[in-house]
């Protein structure tokens, strides 16, 4: 049983209304098979399992239903094209489509296709002729040449009827095929599709808006320019409904109804409720949640059956890590004053700067720590050695060259902090130094 309670979350229960869902958890938490549970929960994180429900999406659902479904129980062939943001449910919708359309009692073949994996035409051909080959039951055919493959896909999706077996292609990343030579598999593709002999629908996801004016014209006058749009979620009621979908148990799952109610105090929490409000504010991409839910979800076990806030928090905290500012936790002191040097030069506008200038920039500060009489323990390096830890930093492209090095020396080459203001600030406030130089690199001297 999780230790969170419900006063954690700071909703305003009376005591009889506090006491009761807490009994009931109490109750029912013995109950929630924690492996099952698991397991599920995992599968939809993995993009393996799909969501109970799809939230937001029910026109473009019923465009592609009715779409799909004339191919399907019809014999019509059509083509479509889906497009949107990565993260707003391009590959979801599709597949809770395809899902559907199983409980027909029309049989039908799925070919899927990436613009990523099949990165020319003949592997693609290669990769729909296996397929096909293997969901009707056919031996295995290898084939000679790309010729043969390009005749065998022909002679299946031409020789048949609308009594025939309809397929369904669906190619993922829509605009890669598009930049294949002369487009022939989107020509044939859509050729097929229209000379309505075998049943078959084409379905393409892209995230480019521009996808069509990829196409020739020959391609583009075969495609039907049927268009679904999705777009991220417009309201964050919407969005914290997509995030719970992730994470509720079906009903027929044993503990379904204690495990949903903690859902529900969870996501009133107001920790968890920020961590989704930073996530709808930056991207409205529910994988970066999705991501955050992989520690809390793995952490689950018979004795804290319940998904808990603290564990949200601490990778929340994980994901959010910078890369650039924990490597600067682990560079040489005289490094990471030569970076707050840079930091200096462009609090004066100074965008790009070579070596001299930021080791004048650390002298200065030395100098006027000396004056004060405040540098004690402090050292000013000698420029060579300066320049080894300044050369050290372009090792790790914290530092990078403006333009080409030529023949020009070492010291005068010009150059850019890879690394924004605030970055340094948070690198050096954690960094194990003297209150002096966080005073300097905080502006604070």
């Amino acid at each position: 049983m999780s230790k969170r309670s419900l006063q954690d979350d700071n909703i305003p229960y009376s005591n009889h209304e506090q006491t009761k869902p807490h009994k009931l958890l109490k109750t029912a938490s013995s109950k929630i098979d924690v492996s099952k549970a698991q397991s599920l929960l995992l599968a939809r994180l993995n993009g393996i399992e799909l969501p109970n429900e799809l939230y937001g999406i029910d026109k473009e659902y019923n465009t592609l239903y009715k779409i799909l479904k004339q191919t399907v129980t019809s014999g019509e062939s059509n083509s479509c094209l889906i497009v949107g943001n990565r993260g707003t449910g391009k590959s979801t919708l599709v597949r809770t489509v395809l899902r559907d359309l199983q409980d027909l009692e029309n049989e039908f073949c799925i070919v899927k296709l990436n613009g990523l994996t099949e990165v020319n035409d003949r592997l693609a051909l290669n990769e729909i002729s296996r397929q096909l080959v293997s969901e009707q039951n056919q031996p295995e055919r290898s084939f000679a040449s790309f010729a043969d493959s390009f005749d065998y896909l022909l002679s299946l999706l031409k020789s048949g009827d609308k009594s025939s077996l309809p397929v369904i292609f669906v190619l993922d990343e829509f605009d890669l095929f598009a930049q294949h030579p002369k487009q022939a598999l989107l020509y044939n593709l859509f050729d097929a599709a229209q000379s309505a002999q075998n049943p078959m629908a084409v379905i393409g996801l892209t995230c480019r808006l521009d996808a069509l004016d990829l196409l020739e014209k020959r391609v583009k006058s075969r495609f039907s320019h049927r268009q679904i749009y999705l777009f991220p979620s417009p309201n964050f009621g919407e969005f914290l409904n997509i995030a719970k979908g992730t994470l509720a148990l079906p009903d027929d799952y044993t503990g379904s109804e204690a495990f949903n109610l903690d859902l529900e105090e969870l996501f009133q929490n107001p920790t968890v409720n920020g961590i989704l409000r930073r996530i709808f504010d930056i991207s409205k991409d529910i994988r970066m949640f999705q991501k955050i839910c992989f520690p809390p979800v793995c952490k689950l076990k018979e004795t804290a059956p319940f998904l808990s806030a603290e564990e949200f928090t601490e990778s929340s905290l994980i994901q959010r890590a910078d890369s650039k500012t924990a490597m600067l936790k682990g560079i040489a002191l005289l490094e990471l004053i030569l970076i707050i040097s840079m930091k200096k030069l462009l609090e004066k506008d100074v965008t790009t700067f070579n070596f001299q200038m930021v080791y004048d920039e650390y002298k200065d500060f030395m100098n006027r720590t000396q004056v004060n009489g405040m540098g004690f323990g402090m050292k000013l390096y000698k420029q060579a050695v300066a320049l080894k830890a300044f050369e050290n930093l372009q090792m790790f492209e914290l530092v990078c060259p403006v333009d080409a090095p030529g023949k020009c020396p070492k010291e005068f080459r010009m150059t850019k902090l890879m690394l924004e203001q605030a970055q340094v600030t948070e690198a050096v406030l954690k960094y194990n130094c003297s209150q002096m130089i966080k005073k300097w690199a905080t502006g604070a001297s």
